[in-house]
């Protein structure tokens, strides 16, 4: 009889804890992350004379540009949450036409052409080595009227600037997964959380097992 009511308390008393050890597995296991989308593609950045920091152009490359001014292309990847990124070098236009006399009729302006990182480099495809120069142009000129002065330029239908110096080959403004980190960051990224998540699970198990434990004896004694 005793048995019979020891039995029977623990099969109302399990539940409980299966329940519970359910959900602490459910909590260490690991989530997949499902990563955004969004668009690489040619950024256009400007920077009047004098100014010493990008600014996001907010039309196409057709405005007139003055001796002085800065002209940046960044390949980039942007979606909701990440923000395009600007050229890696600084619009200075001292150092990039600090050497290169007025001419009658003509008008300097820096350019920066930044091929992007290698993470979101379209497939088989590896980022142009960085671009900077000073060039001369008529006055009156526009900022593709500078781009296409140093390096080919390939255009889509709309006028978006698709390919500079034959990067990407063919794509245009194409959609594509959120871009992992660079494999060394990634790895260093995502060792510590695993190692932690490994370290904390036999914890939380053997807590887990001494609280059935105890449990237990704890039904035993109160059925005698």
């Amino acid at each position: 009889m005793l048995n019979r009511s020891i039995n029977t308390n623990i099969l109302k008393t399990y539940p409980k804890f299966i329940a519970l050890f359910i959900l602490i597995l459910s909590l260490l296991a690991p989530t997949p992350s499902h990563g955004a989308k969004g668009y690489r593609y040619w950024g256009y950045f400007q920077a009047a004379a004098g100014a010493s920091t990008w600014s996001a152009a907010m039309t196409g490359p057709s405005v007139e540009v003055k001796d002085g001014d800065v002209e940046g292309w960044a390949f980039v990847f942007s979606s909701n949450d990440i923000p395009a990124v600007e050229p890696m070098m600084d619009p200075d236009f001292a150092t990039l036409c600090g050497e290169t006399p007025e001419t009658s009729g003509k008008i300097r302006v820096g350019l920066v052409v930044d091929f992007g990182a290698g993470n979101i480099a379209p497939d088989g495809e590896v980022p142009n080595e960085f671009f900077s120069d000073c060039v001369v142009v008529d006055k009156g000129s526009v900022g593709l009227d500078v781009l296409e002065a140093a390096l080919d330029v390939r255009a889509g239908d709309s006028g978006l600037i698709c390919g500079i110096a034959g990067y990407p080959a063919s794509e245009c403004g194409a959609e594509i997964d959120e871009p992992v980190a660079e494999e060394a960051v990634a790895i260093e990224a995502t060792s510590e959380p695993e190692s932690s998540s490994s370290q904390s699970a036999p914890i939380l198990l053997a807590v887990l097992g001494l609280f059935l434990l105890s449990a237990f004896f704890l039904n035993r004694r109160r059925t005698r």
